[in-house]
């Protein structure tokens, strides 16, 4: 998946109340380029920068894991971007 694909299914699915694997509820949104995301606890949108998503895309490429836990190190978002990777 490319950046650009990243942010076309943060486009599609924007405004749309999806589930991290934990079953907790955010929406996603882009802003200049770069996904966000706001957990519906908080009501607060956050995002760690491109930088931190294409990291998570680059290892996302490399072992296709959908478990949030094996991106720890790149973003903090990383149960956020896997619960958008699991939309059909």
């Amino acid at each position: 998946m490319t950046y650009d694909e990243l942010l076309e299914l943060a486009r599609r699915y924007e405004g749309t109340a999806l589930e991290t694997v934990t079953g907790r509820k955010f929406t996603v949104g882009v802003y200049l380029d770069c996904p966000f995301f706001t957990p519906e606890s908080t009501g607060n949108g956050q995002s760690d920068g491109r930088k931190a998503a294409e990291r998570f895309l680059a290892l996302y490429s490399k072992t296709g894991s959908l478990r949030p836990g094996d991106y720890a190190s790149v973003t903090r978002n990383a149960s956020y971007y896997v619960g958008l990777l699991r939309q059909p």
